[in-house]
């Protein structure tokens, strides 16, 4: 169960370093919960203000770029909110569009996120630049989709719904040439670092 930290409904909340917590995104989260989940019980404010979020680290600044906070998870599928802080270009300047090893939708319940796309048609990339996801806009996505989100209204705050996963995910290079992802060095001291919170993160060396 998490811990909650709330102490008062109008008060900010602060989880951790980079991580504090309004109640308009409670009002939003619990929103789109209501909407998008209604056979899940009601987003409480005691969840959304407790200790479950994770700050994930960029794989090239180890800065905080999204807190994810999981709201319901089941064998076959999961959501969570995903609170935007920053874009997430993982080769940096150059493009490095990633997928996902799932299948997913993602409601967009305030802000703004901008993402490029690329597929592979008979092989070759086609690219899809500066794709907008706005207020109420549904984001699906297959696993064939390779994407980076280039642009975004600070503190963006969108619902994912994901399906089962597959054993791998990856990257695609400028000529479309697909590699497997691996956890970068120190990935995971750094999520430890960013989450003093949660205790509960797995202690590996890495």
């Amino acid at each position: 169960m998490n811990t909650p930290l709330i102490t008062s409904s109008a008060a900010p909340v602060h989880i951790a370093p980079g991580l504090t917590l309004h109640h308009e995104l409670f009002d939003l989260a619990a929103a789109g919960v209501a909407e998008h989940l209604p056979d899940l019980k009601p987003l409480r404010p005691e969840d959304f203000f407790g200790t479950g979020w994770t700050l994930i680290p960029d794989e090239l600044t180890g800065e905080p770029y999204k807190a994810e906070l999981v709201v319901s998870r089941t064998a076959g599928w999961t959501a969570k909110c995903n609170l935007w802080l920053a874009p997430d270009r993982r080769g940096g300047e150059v493009a490095k569009p990633h997928n996902h090893p799932w299948d997913f939708h993602s409601v967009t319940l305030g802000g703004l996120l901008v993402e490029d796309r690329v597929v592979l048609v008979d092989g070759e990339p086609v690219h899809s630049t500066g794709v907008e996801h706005r207020v109420g806009d549904v984001n699906r996505f297959g696993r064939e989709v390779f994407h980076e989100v280039i642009d975004l209204e600070p503190r963006t705050l969108t619902l994912m719904m994901c399906g089962p996963g597959m054993n791998h995910w990856g990257y695609l290079d400028q000529q479309g040439r697909y590699s497997r992802a691996e956890l970068p060095a120190g990935f995971r001291a750094r999520l430890r670092e960013l989450n003093p919170h949660r205790p509960d993160l797995r202690r590996t060396a890495n």
